[in-house]
């Protein structure tokens, strides 16, 4: 017999796994954005990088995708 798929957890184990991958490739843009020339070139002039917002938006992106996967993968539903 086959099992059933529950809909909420296929679609959250895969924004779970989107959501850490994205994460990890806005920590990843954070660091690189930290170390180039540009960046501390516009820091100097504006007070602020353009590649580290970018990075930031990216991080809470991916954070707040992984809690939401982790809460459709793992909750229980009503029934």
């Amino acid at each position: 017999m086959k099992k059933k798929v529950n809909v909420n957890f296929a679609a959250g184990v895969i924004l779970l796994v989107a959501g850490v991958a994205v994460l990890a490739y806005g920590i990843y843009l954070y660091n690189v954005s930290r170390q180039s020339l540009g960046s501390a070139l516009g820091k100097m002039f504006t007070g602020k990088s353009k590649d580290e917002t970018t990075a930031i938006v990216t991080i809470i992106a991916g954070g707040a995708s992984t809690l939401l996967g982790a809460f459709l993968a793992f909750a229980r539903g009503r029934r």
